[in-house]
């Protein structure tokens, strides 16, 4: 049979499975969790079973593609049963396989991480929904810890049946990276980032030189026992942050070892002891998974950039995400514990210390002096220049400017009473006073390194790639 007839009758059976089940939810006759969950387990299991195929990858990976995009503009222009949560999931899903395809990832491992969305995801909702009590916002939805060990336990027999020459360690450890995944998710979201950090999970675990020793297993799982204990007892995470960044280091640990987990152990460090040093007060001492990401996930993906190409470039720009996350909390840190003159950077007018958009000789020294304490150590562990010690304070200090002018810019004050506060959990009672409604702190601190760090990517590699090595 060849490639064109063997994707069309995938797609045409896709599509008749869709119609029915979207005709038996308007009828009443099935459930619409029910029929969801089972459309997405056909429509994905059926793409891992093409994809294990491994017939004209390429040409697939186009097609999945463009199955994606038409999806979206369907779902946009119509309603559906099936789509009674704004949910895009059904259309990401393609466009994450048939991308990692294009670029040329093995067949098997895409086809892996298809088989682990398809049966995973679904067991994880079903069982979640049934049995999940009590359930935890770990970002942006609601999730249980019954869903997430259906999830793992399903991950875990996919992965022995797709790797069986492997110790059965190795299972958990591959099973181990999409359950965070998935536990961190929203609105589908998963569909579309599950399989991309699947595929790279796998390429970094199967690079590890420790692949015959399950010993060096126990040791990362006692490594991350004892950075548990050390951050449950300071205080520094509340839970869903302590599972932020136990994927997060997962992630890091794989792409550059030990050298890659110490800027973000300096962030945590540094700002946990920078407020208890200085005394500042905020509204949680703990910090939560929205905390973590919006400081860590850039340049834990530069990381993993480094681990899968061995380009030393990535690993720079990794140490600049980190710095930019690292300036902006020292210097938040200092500045509202000090509490000396603070100016808004858009007029220079007294503001209150600790909001958003404000700026101070205390606290933009507090960060600088961070900054050069990061640099110190970066010269220490990575065979790094002059120039590029330079590249990586100069890009935290931009960058803290950059998310200091975000927050007086665009970012939303509510007024409650005499309190202000800069995040989503507000009541109906508090009032908008300036900014975009859903842009909080988080979302500034993400968007700022974002923004920096591409400006900073293609200052590199364009200008002044020669120059930094």
């Amino acid at each position: 049979m060849s490639s064109f007839v063997l994707f069309s009758l995938a797609g045409v059976s896709i599509l008749m499975v869709t119609i029915l089940i979207e005709y038996a939810i308007r009828r009443n006759w099935l459930e619409y969790f029910l029929g969801r969950k089972l459309l997405h387990l056909i429509a994905i299991g059926t793409t891992a079973w093409i994809i294990d195929k491994g017939l004209a990858s390429y040409n697939l990976g186009m097609i999945l593609v463009a199955i994606g995009m038409l999806l979206i503009g369907i779902l946009i222009k119509f309603k559906w049963g099936l789509q009674q949560e704004s949910s895009y999931g059904i259309a990401l899903f393609p466009i994450s396989l048939g991308g990692l395809l294009m670029l040329g990832a093995p067949t098997a491992w895409v086809a892996t991480a298809a088989w682990v969305l398809a049966v995973s995801d679904a067991s994880a909702g079903w069982v979640g929904r049934k049995w999940g009590s009590p359930k935890y916002s770990f970002l942006s939805e609601t999730k249980s810890y019954q869903g997430a060990f259906a999830f793992f336990i399903t991950a875990f027999i996919c992965m022995g049946i797709r790797f069986p020459d492997l110790h059965v360690g190795w299972w958990i450890l591959f099973s181990i990276l999409p359950t965070l995944t998935e536990l961190f998710s929203w609105r589908g979201s998963d569909n579309f980032f599950l399989p991309i950090f699947t595929v790279a999970w796998i390429q970094l675990v199967l690079n590890t030189p420790h692949l015959g020793s399950w010993i060096w297993i126990l040791v990362v799982v006692l490594f991350l026992i004892f950075l548990a204990w050390i951050v449950l007892h300071k205080k520094w995470l509340d839970q869903t942050g302590w599972w932020a960044a136990v994927w997060m280091a997962a992630m890091l640990w794989m792409s550059g070892g030990w050298k890659a987990l110490s800027a973000p152990i300096f962030l945590l460090v540094a700002g946990s002891l920078a407020g208890r040093l200085f005394h500042a007060k905020h509204g949680s001492d703990k910090r939560t998974a929205q905390q973590v990401f919006s400081n860590g996930w850039i340049g834990v993906v530069f990381y993993m950039l480094y681990g899968l190409t061995d380009q030393f470039h990535w690993q720079l720009l990794a140490w600049c995400s980190f710095a930019i996350s690292i300036c902006d909390t020292i210097s938040s840190e200092v500045g509202t514990a000090i509490r000396g003159k603070t100016y808004n950077i858009l007029n220079f007018r007294v503001m209150q210390p600790g909001l958003s958009g404000g700026i101070s000789v205390a606290g933009t020294t507090g960060g600088f002096i961070a900054l050069l304490l990061l640099a110190a150590m970066l010269h220490f562990i990575l065979p790094v220049t002059t120039i590029q010690l330079l590249w990586v304070v100069t890009t935290g200090m931009i960058g803290m400017l950059l998310d200091s002018f975000m927050g007086s810019r665009w970012q939303a004050l509510w007024r409650q009473g005499d309190t202000w506060i800069e995040f989503l959990d507000v009541d109906a009672q508090a009032q908008l006073v300036k900014g975009e409604a859903w842009l909080d702190n988080h979302w500034v601190n993400f968007l700022s390194n974002g923004i920096t760090m591409l400006f900073s990517y293609l200052l590199y590699t364009l200008f002044f790639f020669k120059f930094l090595h």
